[in-house]
């Protein structure tokens, strides 16, 4: 009896003993408190350049713990208001700033980064100097230009004469006339456009028309020449995104090929007393369309085809759908037309934002400023005796150019 008692003591000791070793060697969990984030920043002390001309600001950055959580940048200058007070002015919101000024001076670039509530801040002095250049604030050199049909277009027999004669009349202050889907006008500034954060920066003015005559609104896009090498390559341009851009009645990379019409052809009247010949210019589109454009008979002696184009021509863009009513009983006489809410020109407020510019999958764009242009006309309509809706091209100006 002794005996297993005695081993039984021992049992008990012996798993006492391994039941303490096994709690001791489970070590507790311990939650160690987050850490705030923690950011290095670099930025060169100082930048030179001319004005209207853009330099890089590209700052060294370094976050630790920020678990996932996205900085924010913030760029601004001081600016001295007619109260006399400076003032913080944002100039932008991206990593890698593009600095362009008007203005010939030494500015202090302010950069803060932000994540939560951490914040680090450096910042550098930009010297903007004299380029001995005059400029004015209106885009007045052509770079292209090309009709579309239309019974108010200007025709010229050779593309030369079409171009001096455009040319000569944005000089002049005058209009150049677009036609219907398509037609465009390209034109180019002395210096850069500035995309002034947060505020508008140019203004596309087209022709205001009499009261009873119905003009289309036109699309806008734009190119910064950033090679330098004076032309709006192909892959520099981009479009301005309107209020009409993202709706499902506008139709992106649209095409028109216009036919030459047969002048001697017997004009093929309709029924209604203004409709001349309603076989007169033949159109295909990229969508399997297809349609006449109908001469009317006070244009009856009117060629709307440009001249210096041969049997075919194609125009291409985004067309935007355009409300008309006919109000005049089925007559075809007397239409309303709809307009568009903002990022065009022919409309109440002709005032483009930079910032509104995408590329071609619809994705926006930061660009510093804008060198050309171009403006076309995107509705496709027609409004009975008054032919098809059409525009014409006034002028784009530079809204924040410096006053004298």
């Amino acid at each position: 009896m002794k005996k297993y008692l005695k081993y039984s003591v021992a049992l008990i000791a012996f798993v006492s003993f391994n039941a303490c070793s096994s709690d001791d060697s489970k070590q507790e969990e311990v939650i160690e408190p987050a850490k705030d984030p923690v950011i290095a920043l670099k930025l060169a002390s100082e930048f030179a350049v001319d004005k209207y001309n853009a330099v890089e600001i590209a700052p060294e950055v370094t976050i630790d713990n920020a678990a996932g959580k996205a900085e924010t940048y913030q760029w601004s200058i001081k600016v001295t208001g007619k109260d006399g007070v400076a003032k913080d002015s944002i100039i932008g919101d991206n990593k890698t700033l593009l600095f362009i000024a008007a203005n010939v001076a030494d500015y202090v670039v302010n950069l803060k980064i932000k994540v939560d509530e951490i914040e680090k801040q450096a910042s550098t002095k930009v010297t903007v100097s004299e380029t001995g250049k005059t400029y004015t604030a209106k885009a007045l050199t052509l770079i292209d230009f090309l009709p579309a049909p239309a019974h108010n277009i200007d025709n010229y027999s050779t593309k030369q004469e079409a171009f001096e004669a455009a040319q000569q009349s944005i000089k002049d202050g005058g209009s150049v006339y677009l036609g219907t889907f398509g037609g465009y006008i390209v034109t180019a500034f002395d210096h850069t456009v500035i995309n002034v954060y947060g505020k508008r920066d140019f203004t596309v003015q087209m022709a205001t028309g009499a009261t009873a005559v119905k003009l289309s609104p036109v699309s806008i896009a734009v190119a910064y020449d950033a090679n330098k090498n004076g032309k709006a390559d192909e892959n520099e341009w981009y479009e301005i995104a309107g209020s009409e851009y993202h709706k499902s009645t506008t139709v992106k990379n649209y095409e028109v090929t216009y036919h030459k019409p047969n002048p001697s052809a017997s004009p093929v009247a309709g029924s209604l007393p203004w409709q001349y010949d309603t076989e007169y210019l033949s159109w295909t589109d990229n969508k399997n369309g297809s349609g006449k454009i109908t001469k009317t008979l006070n244009n009856r002696r009117v060629n709307y085809y440009p001249e210096w184009q041969g049997d075919t021509y194609t125009l291409k863009g985004t067309k935007v759908f355009i409300p008309t009513k006919d109000v005049s009983d089925g007559a075809g006489t007397t239409f309303n037309v709809g307009t568009f809410e903002w990022g065009y020109g022919g409309i109440k407020d002709p005032s483009i934002d930079i910032s509104w510019a995408v590329d071609k999958d619809g994705k926006k764009v930061h660009l510093p400023g804008v060198d050309f242009v171009k403006v076309y006309v995107s509705t496709f309509t027609a409004l009975g005796s008054a032919g098809v809706l059409t525009n014409m091209y006034d002028e784009v100006s530079d809204i924040n150019f410096p006053k004298k």
